[in-house]
């Protein structure tokens, strides 16, 4: 008898371990932008990276377009509170929540994909203690590519811009925008294509993954790179769920994050440039604007961006003098 409960118990220990092994976590990840999207793939490619590295025990599911109903603006907010245990956002969409998240999109802080990429050493220190302080872990940042205006007429001078009902995506941006003498409107991704259907604008600032998203040919003929800001997305883990998995878990996700980081800038530069090619394919006319045009733009940014670094306080300016010391 006792041989054979030993055999039954040896057989149910044997069947167990055959079986699958079962996630200990699952966590949901939204994102504002449909699963096309270049920062979109990105995700998809760290949740499943996550999955296969930590055997099944860490799960992350993807859920693009805005289909978990949390708007751009409330992603920060959102993970810090714990409404969900990890998320991706637009940092400047979040500065009624935290200033500092704004600092890199300041209206031309920096003109050239080269210089937001060195300005990365200075301001990642400063990033990760805001999370830090937001109750939230940042795991990886991913870049937009140059912003432009689309518009519905063509622009030779500055004079043009006068008028346009333009979608700005965070104040920064709605302050230069009104200074250049558009009418700035701002919202979040999700109401810029209704918008552009019922004719609440006749212009959108974004970078071009974005126009191709919302196939702009359908409302809008031309685009003119503005490069009035540079734009970061982030990835950040509330810390009461980071903390609720293994530190060895922990270990594997942040090797994966620091991994895939380089690759995901790199993707921004090529969705820009897949992203243009399409556009003009499909009848956009790229424009560009003249230096007469740029100047005035960057003389009209000045102001604006002195009187929000000095309300980010001194923190930000550390960092900007730091990058322009470089």
């Amino acid at each position: 008898m006792k041989h054979t409960i030993q055999t039954g118990l040896l057989s149910i220990f044997v069947g167990a371990a055959a079986l699958p092994a079962l996630a200990e976590t699952k966590w949901d990840l939204p994102l504002s932008w449909p699963a096309e999207n270049y920062i979109s793939v990105g995700a998809k490619l760290f949740a499943d990276t996550i999955a296969e590295e930590t055997d099944g025990s860490v799960m992350i599911t993807t859920h693009p377009g805005g289909s978990l109903g949390f708007k751009g603006p409330e992603m920060f907010g959102a993970v810090r509170d714990g409404l969900v245990p990890i998320t991706d956002m637009l940092l400047q969409q979040q500065v009624g929540d935290e200033p500092l998240l704004g600092l890199q999109s300041l209206p031309y802080l920096m003109n050239t994909y080269e210089e937001q990429v060195a300005f990365q050493e200075f301001y990642r220190p400063l990033l990760e203690e805001v999370f830090a302080e937001n109750n939230q872990k940042l795991l990886y940042t991913v870049p937009w590519p140059q912003q432009q205006v689309w518009t519905k007429k063509e622009i030779n001078g500055f004079e043009d811009f006068d008028g346009v009902k333009v979608r700005s995506s965070d104040p920064s941006a709605t302050k230069i925008f009104d200074a250049a003498g558009m009418t700035a409107v701002q919202l979040p991704w999700g109401e810029v294509i209704p918008s552009l259907a019922t004719g609440a604008i006749d212009g959108v600032g974004t970078s071009s993954p974005s126009a191709v998203d919302g196939s702009f040919w359908e409302f809008l003929t031309h685009g003119y790179p503005t490069r009035h800001t540079w734009n970061l997305n982030a990835v950040s883990v509330n810390m009461d769920a980071w903390n609720a998995i293994s530190e060895e878990d922990q270990a594997t996700i942040v090797d994966i994050a620091q991994r895939l980081e380089p690759s995901f800038w790199q993707s921004a530069q090529d969705a820009d440039a897949a992203a243009m090619a399409r556009l003009a394919e499909n009848g956009i006319v790229l424009g560009d604007l003249d230096d007469a045009t740029r100047q005035t733009l960057r003389e009209r940014a000045e102001p604006i961006r002195a009187e929000s670094l000095e309300k980010m306080g001194p923190r930000a300016q550390e960092v900007v003098d730091a990058f322009n010391a470089r």
